[in-house]
């Protein structure tokens, strides 16, 4: 049961996972199918100390708690999303589980060791600053576009926060798989595992789901696609039992 309330701009949204209940502003980024998919991609293991690199709402360690994690820091550096996930962990008597951190996930030097977390995950902003068309609401714009945080600043995050053998798990743009895999080895993080995901049978990729191991050996295993949408535009089997729903509902 959700305890929380929302403020005049906000609105309240079903996670279909533990009774759970987000709450989200349009004016500010909104989570979408990527963070479900990525939360259900991870590899939780027991005894996981998780980071979750620029959290927003909160969503994806909230669904990381559903899924079984026991310890989460959740890192956001815009004070307006933080208090936004703050307030949804309280919400949804999450707070032994989820600690919500106000900052720049680049500084955390200065408050957690080195190796500290044997789990890092981050859906980061997608495109380079530059490139398509940003959105004019502050907010929106820093989380989709590498205004604060780039792709390189995540790997060399990961590196840091991770002990050597943890895990970086990811989800981002097909089209910057080179980019990643190249980053990811310039700070000593070989892919593991990669899911591509298409919107329809038949069409480009559009994401992808990934996971490194830091210090682990060149050896990627390539999981069978994900695909969202029939034929009709309706979600596909698998999308709708990640949400928890059967297909004929």
């Amino acid at each position: 049961m959700f305890d929380g309330c929302t403020l005049e701009g906000e609105r309240l949204d079903d996670l279909l996972l533990d009774g759970m209940k987000v709450i989200q502003r349009p004016d500010q980024f909104c989570f979408s199918l990527d963070s479900v998919l990525l939360a259900h991609y991870v590899d939780i293991k027991k005894k996981d100390v998780v980071a979750d690199l620029g959290t927003g709402t909160g969503v994806i360690s909230l669904l990381l708690s559903a899924l079984g994690a026991k310890e989460i820091v959740a890192f956001e550096v815009n004070p307006v999303m933080a208090d936004l996930a703050h307030r949804n962990v309280i919400g949804n008597h999450k707070e032994d589980v989820i600690q919500v951190v106000n900052g720049d996930y680049r500084e955390m030097k200065k408050s957690f060791p080195s190796g500290f977390f044997s789990s890092v995950v981050v859906n980061p902003p997608y495109r380079e600053v530059g490139t398509g068309r940003m959105s004019p609401h502050a907010g929106v714009a820093t989380a989709g576009y590498e205004i604060h945080a780039t792709l390189k600043d995540v790997f060399e995050t990961a590196q840091y926060l991770l002990k050597y053998g943890g895990r970086l798990t990811m989800v981002h743009r097909a089209d910057r798989l080179a980019d990643l895999i190249t980053l990811g080895r310039m700070c000593h993080m070989e892919a593991k595992r990669l899911r591509l995901i298409y919107t329809h049978e038949g069409r480009r990729a559009v994401r992808l789901l990934m996971e490194w191991r830091y210090g682990g050996h060149a050896e990627l295993t390539v999981d069978p696609p994900l695909f969202i949408h029939e034929a009709d535009g309706s979600y596909t089997k698998e999308v709708m039992e990640i949400y928890g729903k059967a297909k004929d509902e």
